[in-house]
């Protein structure tokens, strides 16, 4: 921070010293377009998207079975994943972390934790690990900040036509990579070999090279070549999480790991902003869950099987 601070110097770049100043007091050097709707109409569409579509009683019955049969079944020995971390995990995870972002609301900056000396880097390893150990967050890396951004080419009147920027606590989010470390070598391996979303090393190239290479080989077979593009409205946001937790108990061998997962992806409540600075707070509702674990809006992107 100090170093943040000694930077400042308006003789030689003025717009640096006003980036470094709206940094560190959490405002945007940003001017935005007003929206013409509100942001509670903005957040009830997020809230109606991410909804849960209950079917017939008997389906209900059915998809709430399985899970609750699969809690059940014990975590075989040694084949635990969520032990205590270990410094060198904490020190990966640190080094994936951003700096230059601004606060959240925890109002601790990366730079914060990146510049941190090694007993606060102890402590905070073992607060995670304590968080794993009772399966339990701090209630503010439940919320996050949400600016509503404009879609290119969308009617503005439209509340469908604002794309939600979700902005995450530092904290919760170096756990967030923890946890990812652990599970992602153990679930990569047992996903379909085309999927590419979500993945290390694989991108939409990959997939336009696959689809090119198909078309290709079509013609030169003198066959015809079809495929299917399929938009899904709000994806990220109508994930199933009777779903997720299902094929995470059936893929990990850790319960204890599953359960954590879940309970990071539930409750969420989050503050959304329009460019008007009109904010409104919304707490998501929630799916009843065999385990008592009520998941909500995700925030582990990467986890969407």
């Amino acid at each position: 921070m100090g170093r943040a601070i000694n930077s400042i110097n308006f003789s030689h770049s003025s717009r640096k010293a006003w980036r470094t100043i709206n940094k560190l007091t959490c405002r945007s050097g940003h001017s935005f377009r007003l929206c013409p709707v509100s942001a509670n109409s903005i957040a009830s569409q997020l809230v109606k998207n991410g909804a849960h579509r209950t079917g017939d009683r008997e389906s209900t019955r059915l998809v709430n079975k399985e899970p609750s049969d699969l809690w059940k079944i014990p975590t075989p020995k040694g084949h635990s994943i969520s032990e205590p971390f270990r410094p060198e995990e904490l020190a990966a995870a640190l080094r994936r972390l951003k700096p230059g972002k601004s606060a959240r609301l925890d109002s601790i900056f990366p730079e914060f934790i990146l510049h941190a000396g090694p007993a606060l880097k102890s402590w905070l390893r073992d607060f995670l690990g304590s968080c794993m150990r009772q399966v339990k967050i701090p209630k503010i890396w439940r919320r996050a900040l949400i600016t509503a951004i404009p879609k290119p080419e969308k009617p503005l009147g439209d509340p469908n036509s604002y794309r939600p920027i979700s902005l995450l606590c530092v904290l919760f989010k170096i756990l967030d990579r923890l946890i990812y470390a652990r599970v992602d070598p153990i679930i990569d391996p047992l996903l379909p070999r085309e999927q590419a979303g979500f993945r290390r090393g694989r991108s939409t190239v990959d997939q336009v090279t696959l689809l090119s290479q198909d078309i290709d080989e079509s013609f030169s077979a003198k066959k015809k070549a079809g495929s299917v593009f399929v938009d899904l409205t709000a994806a990220y946001d109508t994930v199933w999480h009777r779903g997720i937790t299902c094929k995470l108990q059936l893929l990990l061998p850790d319960r204890h790991m599953v359960r954590m997962v879940m309970e990071m992806v539930g409750n969420r409540s989050f503050t959304l902003s329009t460019g008007n600075g009109k904010k409104k707070q919304v707490t998501t509702p929630q799916e009843r869950h065999p385990t008592g674990i009520c998941p909500g809006t995700p925030s582990l992107q990467h986890l969407h099987l």
